[in-house]
């Protein structure tokens, strides 16, 4: 029996690790993602490339199974959000500058 194409999900979190090696090298990562879910990256798909953004905002898209009781997501394309909240989250008030 054929199987349906797959859903994309999109998925918007934080990129942690999840898994080291002998020698404390991340070996897996998930997306906290903000609506407190927590997805593994699948190594396959782009997953990988995702090693490099630890700690960063990621806006990603992909196909999301359960196994175990775990939500695992196979990466197809993501973005990477850098500075973005930073230079909106402390809007200035020019009209009381003390200055």
């Amino acid at each position: 029996m054929a199987k349906g194409p797959s859903k994309v999900t999109k998925i918007r979190g934080v990129v942690i690790p999840t898994a080291w090696d002998d020698q404390g090298n991340v070996t897996g990562i998930a997306i906290s993602s903000h609506d407190e879910n927590e997805y593994q990256v699948d190594p396959k798909g782009k997953g990988p490339e995702l090693l490099l953004h630890i700690r960063k905002e990621v806006e990603a898209a992909g196909v999301v199974r359960e196994e175990e009781g775990r939500k695992i997501v196979r990466i197809r394309k993501y973005t990477i959000n850098e500075g973005i909240e930073s230079a909106t989250m402390y809007p200035t008030d020019k009209g009381n500058d003390p200055l």
